[in-house]
């Protein structure tokens, strides 16, 4: 194994040489250069932590080394170890090879106004990619910060690790690490890659007293972790949770099991069924030796084979409690707060899922539930039919209204919408607005790539001026929120529709469809039930608890 000195050189002269000319801004660590276009730096693959190998794999981010010279910042670094294949584009999937898939993989990029001469600081937008924990990487092309940064802001994208190589427990590590934070170690990089931000962002432009923090899928659930994470308190200061599904009754734990589905499982016994399938055994550095000794193409391969969420679990440490209870005692970081979801969600399972598939995850998603939990599913719906609109309700719609009734316990306000946007050709062929349709639009970069659009169906079309105006409301109520705390405001010389804050007693939730419309209890018996249930699943685990630990 290369040492890490070794491995930050080769990172230093990876990639074509930048024109003489490049920008070169000063970090901590060294000179970096860059690359100006139209009127944007850009600098990819700056590494904000040191490699996650050997002796550190499954241990806190550690300082990134220092480098001599200028370190060109032209070329993205590694994606992180992952199942490759599965996004149905191909675009995701080549560029992470093209890319490569390492451990060494905990880099940031930055996209920057040039000609940076007054002294004033811009707002930040740091970005969490999406992936189900287990995929993705800033190295996809849908992330490029040009056109954000044209309005006048910074724009930071994230790698952090994924699957078992990010969040992983064991008896044997819980024993051998107790002194330090474990298990959670993506959300750790996360942490890392924000304070990273703040020792260095003002060297591109960067106010690192505005930074607002932003993801989508996976990337929103993150969101909603830093949210009640204590050391990331006052390492941003605005937060939007897009697409975020989080339980209201518990989140996994280090330690603790209860008697539902695939999250019933502790993850240290999650880690022991991994150990158990390579055999591991022996003294207890012996067994670590060994885990950090395994592949990470195995332990891929495995992820592939053997199906756990990896969502962040309460160890807690980084993870005290689970996020909805946080929320509930208004202990979450006190910021403006904006989140939602979209309308069909569940086309996650529908679309490309075979039908025995769908039927499995299904009865995965609906295990231990009781008849009393589906009574609001009285349509007779099948097997199947209930495992996707709990997934897409329960999982996402109650949970997204539920935490935004939450920041009622604090003094900053909050936002919600409901995603119902459909591009004009394929309007209609779908029950709703699929996960992670306003993705691309928030990035504005359709015009050039209309492939990046969701769902697949739509890629054969150029979106249609309709869709781009669209597009540019949305992105204008983003960066009104980073600039502003507040989505409200001008875009492009023109006031955007009126998005009144979310209070519990009114309810409003803004639908984000051709109207731009705020809607006062959007599908509230849905909602008010599935919320009614998860508390009451959420009491009965607390007396198994109880009983268990008398």
């Amino acid at each position: 194994m290369k040492s890490g000195a070794a491995l930050m050189l080769l990172g230093v002269l990876a990639g074509p040489l930048p024109a003489a000319d490049a920008p070169v801004v000063m970090v901590q660590n060294g000179a970096l250069q860059g690359v100006s276009e139209a009127g944007i730096e850009r600098y990819l693959g700056i590494p904000y932590a040191a490699p996650p190998v050997g002796e550190l794999r499954w241990r806190p981010p550690q300082p990134a080394a220092d480098w001599d010279g200028r370190r060109a910042a032209n070329s993205h670094g590694h994606a992180c170890p992952q199942v490759l294949g599965k996004y149905k584009a191909d675009w995701p999937n080549d560029a992470m090879r093209a890319a490569g898939l390492s451990e060494d993989c905990l880099t940031l990029n930055i996209w920057t106004p040039a000609g940076r001469n007054d002294g004033a600081l811009l707002p930040v937008m740091f970005y969490i990619h999406g992936g189900n924990m287990q995929y993705g990487s800033n190295v996809m092309p849908l992330y490029d910060g040009t056109v954000l940064a044209r309005s006048d802001v910074v724009v930071v994208i994230i790698n952090y690790r994924l699957g078992y190589l990010g969040r992983f427990g064991h008896p044997v590590l819980s024993r051998l690490q107790s002194d330090e934070p474990l298990v959670n170690y993506g959300l750790q990089d996360q942490v890392a890659a924000l304070e990273w931000v703040q020792r260095n962002i003002k060297a591109f432009g960067g106010d690192p007293g505005n930074v607002t923090i932003f993801g989508h899928s996976a990337g929103g659930v993150s969101v909603n972790w830093l949210m009640v994470t204590r050391q990331s308190e006052n390492l941003f200061h605005k937060a939007i949770a897009m697409g975020s599904g989080v339980l209201l009754d518990r989140n996994q734990h280090i330690t603790d099991t209860l008697p539902r589905g695939l999250t019933g499982l502790s993850s240290e016994q999650v880690g022991s069924e991994l150990a158990e399938y390579f055999a591991i055994s022996g003294s207890d550095s012996e067994v670590a030796a060994q885990l950090r000794a395994l592949d990470w193409q195995q332990l891929v391969d495995y992820q592939d084979e053997v199906i756990r969420p990896f969502n962040p679990v309460v160890d807690g440490r980084l993870a005290h409690d689970h996020i909805a209870a946080v929320f509930e005692r208004g202990e979450q970081h006190d910021v403006p707060y904006l989140a939602g979801a979209n309308s069909w969600e569940s086309n996650q399972i529908e679309v490309g899922v075979p039908l025995i598939g769908q039927w499995f995850l299904g009865g995965a998603l609906i295990e231990g539930l009781s008849d009393a939990d589906l009574a609001i599913f009285d349509d007779q719906w099948t097997r199947i039919g209930i495992g996707q609109r709990w997934f897409a309700e329960g999982l996402f719609l109650t949970s997204t209204r539920y935490l935004g009734k939450q920041m009622a316990n604090v003094s900053s306000p909050a936002w919600l919408y409901r995603t119902d946007y459909q591009q004009t050709a394929v309007r209609g062929q779908f029950p709703g607005s699929v996960h992670g349709l306003e993705m691309p639009y928030v990035f504005g970069r359709l015009e050039e790539h209309p492939e990046y659009q969701r769902p697949p169906e739509a890629a054969a079309y150029p979106p249609s001026a309709e869709d781009l105006r669209w597009g540019d409301t949305v992105r204008g109520y983003w960066l009104n929120m980073a600039k502003h705390g507040n989505p409200n405001g001008e875009y492009r010389g023109r006031e955007l529709p009126a998005w009144p804050e979310y209070r519990p007693d009114s309810d409003l939730t803004m639908v984000l469809n051709e109207n731009f419309e705020p809607v006062a209890g959007l599908d509230k018996v849905t909602l008010d039930s599935l919320e009614q249930r998860a508390l009451i699943r959420r009491a009965e685990y607390a007396a198994v608890n109880r009983a268990d630990n008398p």
